[in-house]
């Protein structure tokens, strides 16, 4: 392996899976390389993938001198799988979460007996023959996709790639069920978002069931209705709003294959802003709103743009939201941490005459999206669950 040599603090470099660009100080390897890392003093850091061409030059994946091939990418991803069913009762997870499983920039989502994987580093991208054959060796999938896409792999220097590797049994993978908690879920694993399922909002899903009690709600944001289902659950009707229509023609499948009854459901393809603005005007109000939008801030200089359209986002469902009533708002995005969405909620409730109180502090499921304690940018999924306090 080459040598990277880098400057700054060596006690710091060695607490956190990252080196940027302007702290490295020499590196000869080729992009993409694992490579040992020294400060300038000799001082050995660990071993990380190299990518000189990326604002995150180095992504340390141990603090041992090793490579990073076929074995070490198969045995981390097994020793992950370890820990999700050592924490979780399902076969459908986030097997291995990029730096938080020692693999930077890689993403494997489980379902069942298949997988979805994708690539957002060049580090990963040039070792993809090895990520395949260390998946089919250690948990002989049934079918594996890849869902390469984002923003990420744009920062990397990276096009797209959505590809169906394997699928043994001719599987319909626009229709893969998923089951949570006693409902189930049709995903589409080919054109859907992202990996498929957020299986990050498992916990969340649990909470906003337990806190609805009847009433009208509103679900806007979505997507094939993991929430809106849990609502239904409880509630006496409830409207789903998302701008895809293949989104919630997934969403209606989902009400069918659970048995419940489609009366209490009203789905909608629109724009979920403009869906407030005519709530407001034709006076509409509902007894709890669930918002978990696309991400706003994909790079830190939306921070403050992404600050304002939450804010605007919240007051515009105060504004037709009932008396007594609960409202969930998440922020995907890194950027956006606990203070700034403590703003959000400040600025949104503000000038509404309507005192509200925090009633739960909502986020990712730790389980299976872990966050080290060295690197806090792996939380991400932040929210809160507010009620009106009269």
């Amino acid at each position: 392996m080459e040598r990277a040599i880098v400057k700054g603090n060596p006690i710091q470099i060695a607490n956190h899976p990252w080196v940027y660009s302007g702290n490295l100080l020499e590196c000869t390897a080729p992009r993409g390389s694992a490579v040992e890392v020294y400060s300038r003093k000799g001082v050995f850091l660990g071993s990380a993938i190299f990518n000189p061409s990326s604002s995150i030059a180095l992504r340390f994946y141990s603090r041992k001198k090793e490579e990073l091939d076929y074995f070490a990418i198969k045995q981390r991803l097994m020793v992950a799988d370890l820990k999700r069913r050592k924490n979780l009762r399902t076969q459908y997870y986030r097997l291995a979460f990029s730096e938080s499983d020692g693999l930077p920039g890689l993403v494997v989502d489980r379902y069942g007996g298949g997988f979805v994987f994708q690539i957002n580093s060049f580090g990963m991208e040039v070792r993809r023959g090895d990520i395949i054959k260390a998946l089919y060796d250690a948990f002989s999938p049934k079918f594996l996709v890849e869902r390469s896409e984002g923003q990420s792999r744009m920062v990397e220097g990276l096009s797209e790639r959505v590809e169906i590797l394997i699928n043994e049994d001719n599987l319909d993978l626009s229709r893969v069920l998923v089951e949570e908690n006693e409902m189930k879920y049709f995903v589409d694993l080919v054109r859907g978002q992202k990996t498929g399922f957020f299986y990050d909002q498992r916990k969340n899903r649990d909470i906003v069931e337990e806190h609805v009690s009847g009433g009208i709600v509103l679900d806007l944001f979505s997507y094939s209705g993991s929430f809106a289902l849990r609502a239904l659950k409880k509630a006496q009707r409830v409207i789903a709003v998302d701008i895809s229509e293949d989104a919630i023609y997934l969403l209606r499948e989902n009400v069918k294959i659970n048995g419940i009854s489609q009366s209490k459901l009203i789905s909608e393809v629109k724009d979920s802003f403009d869906f407030l603005e005519e709530a407001k005007s034709l006076r509409i109000k509902f007894s709890f709103i669930i918002m978990d939008p696309p991400s706003f801030a994909r790079k830190a200089k939306d921070l403050d743009s992404a600050v304002s359209s939450y804010s605007n986002l919240l007051g515009n469902a105060i504004d037709v939201l009932e008396r007594d009533g609960q409202v969930a708002l998440f922020s995907c995005s890194n950027h956006i941490k606990w203070e700034h969405l403590s703003s959000v909620l400040q600025r949104g409730t503000g000038g509404k005459g309507r005192e509200f109180r925090i009633l739960e502090y909502l986020h990712q499921d730790f389980r299976d999206h872990p966050v080290p304690a060295n690197f806090p940018e792996a939380e991400y999924l932040r929210g809160y669950l507010i009620k009106e306090d009269i």
